[in-house]
């Protein structure tokens, strides 16, 4: 008689580990979301929005009328779904004519069905129920629950039906053999995957890609499983944008910018630069890439009339290395309203360089120094302030990346005023700088005051126009 206890026992211990090993092996709704993202070829953009840190960031509560609107909205979300851990989002097909994708899909963690119902009916929509689904279905749009994931799906054009959201969760629950989903290593107010595969297909599909065999083989191994994973943070009163490639070694090699960079400014005209530009191209790279992918490109060039004509027949039969020495930099100084710019000449820089005295030598504008291997361009008006070249503090790093960018927007404000009465925002700016690789970039943009978000200084602006025009 006591067997029969411990068999229950036994049979009762086998069932608890075993749901518990269920338990452990589903999979969250990131790792669904990742394997969706990136094995759907529909897919063009993915990504993450943390709701609470972008409205936090705007600091939306001191103003009380879009307090009480926003705060409603928020709370009535929030206990439906998890907005701690993020939303979830695909932008997905081509885009229309007018910029409109052909389908957004928002997906979140349920935490309480009767509240997304009440959100549903609050809505005006009608809860339906199917197998292993509840959905409901307006115009343009609709909102599905399955297991404990929520679905908000928009749409442009057509009828949404339950078939829609039965497919949609039938990939989202798939499991397929694992490719690179290239996740985002670092987490932000919004995470972004672009996907490069996916929208080179689909264009390929629709006919608006035409290549040969041979191209188009090339193109496709360029573009297997190539993503650009972009990162948006909030950071001391800024906001700072990284993007990171996650390419082919065969696309790598064939990127634009050179990999061996250093400072291109010491050329340029001396004095306080409010605004800088530099590129560090790699001609050989531009050169092979039209010539394989549209050889007739500088054949048509050579074949119009003019400057244009007679340049591409200076410039021979690789008129890109022979054009560029890869160095290109511009300077703008604010405090005379002037700039400088320079160029670094290819192999045939000496006939670019005749050229280039013949055409402008007595240009009323510039100051030319034209040499063998480089032009340099400066306004006439420019007076030499300094003995060297002075860099806004965060841009001391200007000239050593693939591609540079720096404003000094504060500097660049008091001698533009009328572009910040064009441009309120510019207001709260005080710099933006951009720099590029082949393996990623980086756009800061930092607002006047590091102790408030970036986003408040924004909405602090606009309302202080509206106050002023009651």
């Amino acid at each position: 008689m006591r067997l029969i206890p411990i068999s229950l026992l036994f049979l009762v211990l086998i069932t608890f580990l075993t749901s518990c090993s269920d338990e452990a092996n589903e999979r969250s709704l990131s790792e669904k979301f990742a394997d969706y993202s990136t094995q759907n070829q529909q897919v063009i953009f993915s990504g993450r929005l943390n709701i609470k840190d972008i409205l936090k960031n705007a600091d939306y509560q001191h103003i009380p009328k879009l307090n009480n609107l926003i705060s409603k909205e928020l709370l009535a979300f929030n206990q439906g779904i998890y907005v701690d851990s993020g939303i979830c989002f695909t932008v997905e097909g081509l885009f229309n004519s007018d910029g409109t994708p052909s389908e957004i899909n928002v997906f979140a963690t349920l935490k309480n069905k009767d509240s997304i119902q009440d959100k549903i009916a609050s809505l005006g929509l009608l809860l339906e129920h199917g197998k292993n689904i509840d959905f409901a279905l307006g115009t343009g749009y609709g909102v599905a629950i399955q297991a404990n994931v929520v679905l908000f799906h928009f749409q442009e054009q057509g009828t949404i039906t339950q078939q829609q959201f039965t497919t949609i969760f039938k990939d989202l629950n798939e499991e397929s053999t694992p490719i690179a989903s290239h996740e985002p290593t670092e987490t932000g107010a919004i995470e972004l995957l672009t996907h490069l595969d996916h929208i080179y297909e689909l264009y390929k599909q629709s006919n608006a890609i035409t290549l040969d065999k041979l191209q188009q083989k090339e193109v496709d191994q360029l573009l297997q499983d190539a993503t650009l994973n972009t990162t948006i943070r909030f950071e001391a009163g800024g906001i700072t944008i990284n993007t990171k490639h996650h390419f082919s070694e065969s696309l790598k090699k064939r990127m634009l910018f050179d990999t061996q960079t250093s400072q291109s400014i010491s050329s340029l005209a001396k004095g306080n630069a409010t605004l800088g530009v530099s590129m560090h191209l790699n001609p050989m790279n531009i050169q092979t890439f039209v010539e394989d992918f549209n050889p007739e490109f500088f054949e048509q060039l050579g074949q119009t009339q003019g400057n244009i004509a007679l340049g591409m027949m200076a410039l021979g039969n690789r008129p890109v290395t022979n054009l560029l020495g890869g160095q290109l930099a511009f300077l703008y100084f604010g405090e005379h309203d002037s700039h400088s710019a320079y160029i670094a000449l290819g192999d045939e820089g000496k006939t670019i360089s005749n050229l280039a005295r013949s055409f402008f030598s007595k240009n009323p504008l510039y100051t030319l120094n034209i040499h063998e291997k480089a032009i340099i361009a400066t306004s006439k008006s420019h007076i030499a302030s300094h003995q060297e070249v002075i860099l806004p503090t965060f841009a001391k790093d200007f000239g050593t990346h693939g591609l540079d960018f720096f404003m000094d927007v504060a500097a660049y404000n008091a001698k533009q005023p009328a572009l910040v009465g064009e441009y309120p925002f510019l207001n709260v700016i005080s710099w933006v700088k951009i720099t590029a690789t082949n393996e990623g970039s980086t756009i800061r943009i930092q607002g006047k005051d590091k102790s408030k978000g970036i986003l408040k200084q924004v909405v602090d602006i606009y309302v202080g126009l509206i106050k002023e025009s009651i």
